[in-house]
């Protein structure tokens, strides 16, 4: 039996440092390349927001430091802002990604001295007002900017160690208050390091899966042009020695059981592909373990019952089976929340049709896999995501996923419900049938139920 655990690369297999979050190798510039040039229009919008949100909270000095305004004003405009456009220019430089980290973070450190100069020329108790500050400066460290985890948490530190001089040192604060702030100081800087080791090290697990994608399609592509190149060697000799009919046939019988052999490496190669995509969602969430197994099973099945075709039949058998790729990029404290999620979670979740698009679209599959993939929530009125088709907008063979997905979906159990039962699955069927799922799917799948005793298997392999 197949260990769904060994189907997520390792540290080890990886050959990324669990300390520093580094790659082996060529590997590591290769992903700084990629993460900089995909992350950086995101980059500047984050920045653009803390220096707008350093300029906005100017307001702040007019209501609690009237009397220091003029010079609090001359801090945050006349420096601060003009240094944090200027770098926000500079980050369309040609060269910029070689100092992002860098630049970054001292703007940042930058941003830091400008509040603490302002809360040590502001009376007490106002002053306290401007340490609250300090915790916006540590949420973009960690998250928006972009910098790495190392970058962050050293920025992090040095902003911790500037709030300390000045409250001890300078600004003599009391203890009581020194020890206050720094209780949210430190849990800020925690919980700040723990996300941005996280968000980096899905972004390079990730990269890293992509890759191995990605040099799987070129070997496939090199064994295709491998079989090109040696069938047209050989039917150039058959040309030029003619040796008869039978020395002709002798070819064409060798060719053929090559041509045979290397297909078969080529389905394999793909089924092993799509195996692990499968392997990888199941353990991000065992809650639906076997889900998209069987999500197979039922779509295959009505497919069959509507006697499609045989590619129709195959691009549904292979979607169904990663229809849910997309969710590798959902945090699994979400996929196995067992309670209600909220409005930025399910955000997070409706995200997982897009992103399996995005995983998949850039792979030569014989057919329209991750057009399927991309369509497997859309419902035909239009209520369905991420794009809202309508009616026969929708592929086919998504509308057959959907169909399967919704019944096998309500007859689990669920984090945050036990299962609904095959029953109450067909009565949802029926009765939007015409609405949100296809007529002639629905009748394909009711009888599938209801005449040929459809049953799900507990464990099927396609």
């Amino acid at each position: 039996m197949i260990n769904i655990k060994n189907r997520l690369p390792s540290f080890k297999e990886m050959k990324l440092n669990i300390l520093t979050l580094t790659f082996h190798g060529d590997l590591e510039s290769n992903y700084i390349n990629d993460y900089y040039k995909k992350s950086i229009y995101q980059v500047r919008i984050s920045f653009f927001l803390a220096v707008l949100l350093y300029g906005f909270f100017g307001l702040l000095d007019m209501n609690l430091a009237s009397e220091m305004r003029n010079m609090m004003w001359l801090i945050r405009f006349s420096v601060i802002v003009p240094i944090g456009l200027l770098v926000l220019v500079t980050s369309y430089a040609k060269d910029f990604d070689k100092y992002r980290d860098i630049t970054m973070a001292f703007t940042m450190i930058l941003f830091s001295i400008g509040l603490l100069i302002m809360t040590i020329i502001t009376p007490k108790p106002v002053d306290f007002a401007y340490y609250a500050i300090l915790m916006v400066t540590f949420v973009f460290v960690y998250t928006f900017i972009g910098i790495r985890f190392i970058s962050a948490t050293l920025t992090g530190i040095i902003i911790l160690l500037l709030y300390e001089i000045t409250a001890l040192f300078i600004i003599k604060t009391p203890l009581a208050i020194i020890s206050k702030n720094n209780f949210i100081f430190l849990s800020t800087n925690l919980v700040g390091r723990f996300a941005a080791y996280s968000i980096e090290f899905y972004s390079r697990r990730d990269f890293f899966i992509t890759t191995i994608l990605e040099n799987n399609q070129n070997e496939m592509t090199e064994l295709n042009d491998e079989l090109e190149e040696r069938i047209s060697v050989q039917t150039e000799e058959l040309v030029k020695t003619n040796r008869g009919l039978i020395k002709e046939i002798e070819f064409r019988e060798k060719v053929e059981k090559e041509l045979l052999s290397t297909n078969v490496k080529l389905n394999k190669l793909l089924n092993d592909t799509v195996t692990g995509l499968v392997s990888a969602i199941e353990y991000r969430d065992p809650y639906t373990a076997g889900h998209q197994r069987r999500v197979t099973q039922l779509a295959v099945a009505i497919a069959g019952k509507m006697k499609l075709s045989k590619d129709e039949v195959d691009c549904i058998r292979i979607a169904a089976m990663i229809h849910d790729i997309g969710k590798i990029n959902i945090p699994v404290e979400i996929l196995s929340k067992p309670g209600s999620i909220n409005q930025y979670e399910l955000e997070l979740m409706q995200n997982h049709p897009q992103a399996g698009y995005d995983i998949l679209k850039e792979i030569e599959f014989p057919w329209p896999v991750a057009e399927a993939v991309h369509q497997h929530h859309e419902r035909l009125d239009g209520s369905g995501y991420p794009n809202g088709l309508k009616g026969d907008d929708i592929m086919l063979e998504s509308r057959v996923i959907y169909v399967a997905d919704v019944v096998e979906a309500m007859s689990s159990h669920r984090p945050y419900r036990p299962a609904l039962g095959v029953q109450k699955a067909l009565d949802e069927l029926k009765i939007n049938k015409g609405k949100l799922y296809d007529d002639h799917i629905v009748d394909a799948c009711l009888k599938l139920f209801n005449k040929d005793n459809f049953e799900f298997e507990k464990k099927t392999s396609y």
